[in-house]
């Protein structure tokens, strides 16, 4: 910050400072014979010129006998309205010729003269010689031609003496006259004085663009970011505004040919009033409650008006609208210094940038006021003040948002921060999950064992001690019952077998680290009479995947599900555990299919699915389960696996298979 105020104060245009103001014309004459360019910078042609209202003459009709006599004497710089002249009191508007004799310095051999900001059509002698000219000169708006221009004179005179002669027409403007003071000063000088200001107006116009294009690109990636939008639109009214206008020189011709000279006049005008819309917008969007929305219709209304004026209201109503405006928007710029004041006592976020800048940029705008008016003697400072505006609402816009990103940062660390507890939380939820899964299936291997190993032996024994018996009372009345006995006991053993299988298989496959899937397949044909086929491809010799029990489990319901609903004649279950890609189940029927199950009344997705899709989460397997394309249900859980090496094993499990 601290080095682009210098780099700003380096580049602005001191000349206009430190030319002499205290030498000044009287009675149309102006001494410099005592005049050192070297210590005072350029002369000032300030103080009283000779006035010829209503006459275009030339320097011939001067020096001729019949040389007509001034009107007055006019003050320069200034206008002639308001003058009075044979009692009459001038409007802004008309046609003059001013004259000026100077007494120069010696030395004075070769001199440039500046012409600036006169916004009229003009033609300039020196000492008969016809030096610069400004569009058409006229007697009305019609024959005339105004043209703002920037013109360094080159005069060459002769001797000590120079007269000056400069024809002025004013149809079109507020009021006539020279605003801005000529300035002499030997070759060189104001060239300098120029490119100083044009290298501070590049500089400025390139600020500007990055600023503009930066603001626009954070709005294009955040569309809720509205007051980057208004800033950037700002950025370009303020930009375009400076390079078209007599701040900077009018710049932008040194880039495209002149324009006509209504546009050259009136696209600045056009831009400046629409910095006032888009500065409010941009202040209310950063703090709607403080800045009343009434301020935001007073600044469109004033845009509007002048858009109104532009085609219908002649040139001079128009520059007299312009001067009502510039007090309005001065009293804009206080409201807004007092309101950036009020958010900055409430500690609002970068309200005391904005109100730096907007102090600055207010206080600039009065200073070229009262220069422009002649109360002070000062260059005009409002590129500086909206430079320095936009950098502070540049800076207060990236406090916002480094405020929102150390906001986003710190949400971001209390999220992650949650995100590891949660994560943490279901890690543990899923190891007490599998643990409970683990307890279940050693419960179910403890009771099948003792039945197994208690009931189902005490039963078979009962069942022998009853076939004996039933021998022994052959031929006598209790034969019967004993049979029945007998019977049921036959009954109860196989229940009580089957039962413990189902709880957890004596039998075991050497290769699986659980229950055997072929035990499984050869229970469900032999209790079902469906033909189950069974087919394992594994890659490992000893299988050690600690999820092949759960999917066991998932197999166990899925054949159960066919075997109940699907009115299937084939099942084929299938096990593969390819090399790299974990251990997939598959279980495909070709029975009725879901759709059909459940018209039948058949329940489609009840607890046994939901137990499978809980089991399949556990050990964060896939399920699925779809019909297959020529009727029936597939039913797949891809599990993962992390061990492989390579036999394989096919096996088919008629309906009437057994142990």
């Amino acid at each position: 910050m601290a080095l682009l105020l210098v780099v700003v104060f380096l580049l602005l245009p001191y000349g206009q400072a430190r030319a002499a103001d205290d030498l000044r014309a009287e009675n149309g004459v102006l001494d410099l014979r005592s005049f050192d360019p070297v210590t005072m910078g350029p002369a000032r042609l300030d103080g009283a010129w000779e006035f010829y209202w209503n006459r275009l003459l030339t320097p011939q009709d001067l020096s001729a006998n019949t040389a007509p006599s001034p009107s007055g004497l006019i003050s320069l710089p200034g206008t002639w309205k308001g003058m009075l002249v044979n009692g009459e009191k001038l409007g802004g508007t008309g046609q003059a010729t001013l004259r000026l004799r100077l007494r120069l310095w010696p030395g004075a051999n070769a001199l440039t003269l500046r012409l600036f900001d006169i916004p009229m059509a003009y033609r300039l002698w020196a000492n008969g010689q016809l030096v610069a000219s400004n569009g058409v000169v006229g007697t009305d708006a019609y024959s005339e031609t105004p043209l703002r221009s920037l013109v360094l004179a080159s005069i060459t005179p002769k001797g000590e003496d120079l007269e000056l002669v400069l024809q002025i027409s004013n149809h079109h403007f507020r009021a006539g006259g020279v605003p801005e003071g000529l300035l002499l000063a030997p070759p060189g000088v104001l060239e300098a004085d120029r490119d100083r200001t044009w290298t501070f107006s590049y500089f400025f116009a390139g600020c500007l663009l990055v600023t503009l294009l930066y603001h626009l690109f954070l709005f294009y990636l955040d569309r809720m970011q509205i007051a980057a939008a208004y800033f950037s639109g700002l950025c370009l009214c303020i930009l375009c505004f400076s390079m078209t206008s007599n701040t900077s020189f009018w710049a932008i011709r040194r880039f495209i040919p002149p324009l006509p000279p209504q546009w050259s006049e009136y696209i600045p005008l056009f831009f400046y009033m629409a910095c006032a819309p888009m500065l409010f917008r941009f202040y209310h969007s950063l703090y709607p409650k403080v800045f009343h929305p009434a301020v935001r219709y007073l600044v469109d209304l004033r845009f509007v008006i002048f858009l109104l004026l532009l085609p219908i209201a002649p040139d001079h109503r128009i520059s007299q609208y312009i001067a009502f405006s510039i007090f309005i928007g001065l009293g804009c710029a206080i409201y807004y210094v007092l309101r950036l004041f009020a958010c900055a006592r409430r500690g609002m976020n970068g309200a005391g940038l904005l109100l730096l800048g907007s102090g600055v940029s207010l206080l600039a705008s009065m200073n070229d006021g009262l220069s422009h008016t002649k109360h002070i003697n000062t260059p005009y400072l409002i590129e500086f003040g909206m430079l320095f505006l936009v950098v502070t609402q540049s800076l207060a816009l990236a406090k916002r948002f480094s405020h929102a990103f150390m906001s986003v940062g710190k949400l971001s660390e209390e999220l992650e921060l949650k995100n590891q507890s949660l994560l943490a939380e279901m890690e543990e939820r899923n190891r007490l999950e599998q643990e409970v899964i683990n307890i279940s299936e050693e419960e179910r291997r403890r009771i099948s064992h003792e039945l197994h190993d208690g009931l189902c032996q005490k039963l078979t024994g009962a069942r022998l001690r009853a076939s004996i018996l039933n021998k022994r009372l052959a031929g006598t009345d209790e034969a019967t019952t004993m049979a029945s006995l007998a019977a049921l006991l036959d009954a109860s053993t196989d229940d009580a077998y089957r039962t413990s299988r189902g709880l957890w298989p004596v039998e075991h496959d050497p290769a699986m680290p659980g229950p055997s899937l072929d035990d499984l397949a050869r229970r469900i044909a032999k209790d079902t009479g469906i033909d189950v086929r069974l087919d394992m491809r594994r890659h490992c010799g000893q299988c050690t995947n600690p999820n092949m029990r759960t999917l066991y489990r998932i197999a166990q319901e899925a054949l159960t599900n066919a075997a109940k609903h699907a009115q299937a004649r084939t099942i084929r279950l299938k096990l593969c555990c390819p090399v790299l890609n974990g251990v997939t189940l598959t279980v495909q029927d070709d029975g009725i299919g879901r759709t059909a199950s459940a018209r039948q009344g058949s329940r489609s997705g009840g607890l046994g699915l939901g137990i499978m899709a809980h089991r399949a989460g556990v050990i964060h397997a896939k399920l699925t389960i779809e019909d297959a394309p020529r009727g029936g249900t597939i039913v797949t859980c891809a599990a993962p696996c992390d061990k492989h090496i390579s036999p394989t094993s096919t096996r088919r499990t008629p309906p009437d298979a057994s142990r």
